[in-house]
């Protein structure tokens, strides 16, 4: 999986949540008022360990709120570290190492979270939530052969989930900033990462809302931002 397949994934489910909620009927989930739909986007960066290393999440989410009580949405995560693990190569890898059969590899993680989070306090300009995501993505360890050429090794499959809870604040009429705090649990593991990943998260975050920004600029537009 790629950047690419991440946002045309992204497209989708923005498309598919916008049909899905932008009825005018009561809804049990929602509550007795009319559903109003509000895309968002934020930015992300995460602050977390993989075992006693610092490991950086940095990436994106986009969706629509709902009410101004649920979000829902989807985006794209990497996690950024320095671990680095001796790793037995494969015997197809072998003729390519630079030190014999044992090398020197660093961990790479990727993965795309499906986000719903829900908001239990909103009294502008603050906000309060508790976001929940599941993410599926790919994790491998990376080395440089005799050539000094970067290969990848021990490509597996991950899942990941998180949760926790975050505040943030509204600081233009276009974006706010917010942090929070959660855990980082690995459902499905790469079985070749010694380190521990699961780990306590800390993150902050921009958020973008693009609702505001096309009302600003297209006042006649019709239709609930």
């Amino acid at each position: 999986m790629n950047i690419k397949f991440g946002l045309i994934f992204l497209f989708f489910c923005l498309t598919s949540l916008q049909s899905a909620y932008s009825s005018d009927y009561p809804n049990p989930l929602f509550g007795k008022d009319k559903i109003k739909v509000k895309p968002f986007f934020q930015f992300d960066s995460y602050y977390s360990f993989i075992g006693y290393e610092r490991a950086d999440v940095f990436g994106f989410k986009g969706g629509v709120e709902v009410n101004q009580k649920w979000r829902f949405g989807a985006g794209y995560n990497k996690i950024k570290s320095d671990i680095v693990e001796w790793k037995l190569l494969p015997e197809e890898e072998r003729p390519y190492s630079p030190t014999g059969n044992i090398v020197k590899s660093q961990l790479y993680l990727n993965y795309y979270p499906l986000l719903a989070e829900y908001v239990f306090y909103n009294k502008d300009p603050w906000q309060v939530s508790l976001p929940f995501t599941i993410g599926f993505g790919n994790s491998y360890f990376s080395y440089y052969d005799k050539d000094n050429n970067q290969r990848k090794i021990f490509n597996r499959s991950i899942a990941v989930t998180e949760f926790g809870v975050t505040g943030q604040i509204k600081v233009f009429k276009w974006i706010g900033v917010g942090a929070g705090v959660g855990y980082r649990y690995l459902l499905l593991k790469n079985p070749e990462i010694e380190t521990q990943v699961s780990s306590l998260v800390y993150s902050v975050r921009i958020k973008i809302f693009p609702g505001v920004i096309i009302k600003t600029f297209f006042p006649n537009l019709t239709g609930k931002w």
